[in-house]
């Protein structure tokens, strides 16, 4: 019994996104019933903002909200005899190529190492490691900061291992020398969000 979210609850939009926010109130049995509910979205600034809810049939309510602005938004749902459920959605910029990140990116997230290397070093890993990245996961119109930083991530570690031509650290005489995982464990925790479903 009460109103439920039939669409996701939290959602990631460009600007000028359609956010679509639905929902279904059912009585205690779990029948669909008619509670009409209100709906509040706050916007980044905290000014708020009532949209109108249409009725996709009965018990089942919907909202089409457009985003205009970055930031974060929020919509609470209220019916008067069933309860209320919160929405939240997540606005960002389209990334033009001028926003992607570049060699002074990398330079930058390297900081005192990237002396060792030439910008063509860097750019050549930066499109190498960028490839790899597309290759794996879903890259939209928005690029988020998880894969930025993935990204930088991915080429710190093309660069280290050029110098480790088989990927082997030298030891000492108590532990020997050690193999590199292939996978980097913070690059896979920051794309896992955006990898692509990888079916048969």
């Amino acid at each position: 019994m009460g109103i439920m979210a039939t669409a996701s609850t939290s959602v990631l939009l460009p600007v000028g996104g359609l956010w679509v926010i639905e929902v279904k109130t059912t009585d205690s049995d779990g029948y669909a019933v008619d509670s009409a509910p209100s709906v509040t979205v706050t916007l980044p600034g905290g000014t708020t903002s009532a949209p109108t809810v249409g009725q996709v049939t009965t018990g089942r309510y919907r909202v089409e909200y457009i985003a205009s602005t970055t930031g974060r938004y929020v919509a609470r749902v209220v019916s008067a005899t069933h309860g209320a459920v919160d929405f939240a959605a997540y606005v960002a910029a389209t990334t033009a190529g001028t926003g992607m990140p570049t060699t002074d990116d990398v330079a930058a997230y390297l900081r005192e190492s990237a002396a060792s290397w030439s910008t063509d070093d860097l750019q050549d890993a930066l499109d190498a490691e960028s490839a790899a990245q597309r290759s794996v996961c879903r890259v939209g119109a928005v690029y988020p900061d998880d894969l930025r930083q993935a990204l930088l991530r991915r080429v710190q570690r093309n660069l280290s291992m050029r110098q480790l031509p088989l990927a082997v650290l030298t030891g000492d005489a108590d532990t020997g020398a050690s193999i590199l995982p292939g996978r980097d464990p913070e690059v896979r925790r920051l794309e896992a969000p955006h990898r692509k479903l990888v079916m048969g």
